[in-house]
């Protein structure tokens, strides 16, 4: 559930199935097993953006976190082209 609200929150809608589970053990017990683009495809095939009649919802949601901003115009931020759409690749506080 908390998957989905992060998704929610992010004006996306993740609508998973049985093969998540097994994506999830596979990460859980060999990581270097699963192959990330597998992953990606799937969760790209099973993400959408939310309905717009969601947003007044979403965005009352985040003005109650502190530290947020309310979801963009455009819900559909995500760089298809980046493995990374949470921009971790240039996380300042990551050990390298």
């Amino acid at each position: 559930m908390s998957t989905r609200i992060f998704y929610a929150l992010n004006g996306r809608r993740f609508d998973y199935d049985r093969e998540v589970k097994e994506i999830l053990k596979a990460l859980a017990t060999d990581e270097g097993s699963v192959d990330e683009d597998d992953v990606i495809e799937y969760l790209r095939a099973h993400t959408e953006p939310l309905a717009p009649e969601y947003e007044a919802t979403i965005n009352l949601w985040l003005t109650r976190i502190e530290g947020t901003d309310q979801l963009p115009a455009d819900h559909d931020t995500v760089d298809q082209e980046s493995h990374e759409p949470n921009d971790y690749d240039d996380d300042p506080h990551r050990e390298e």
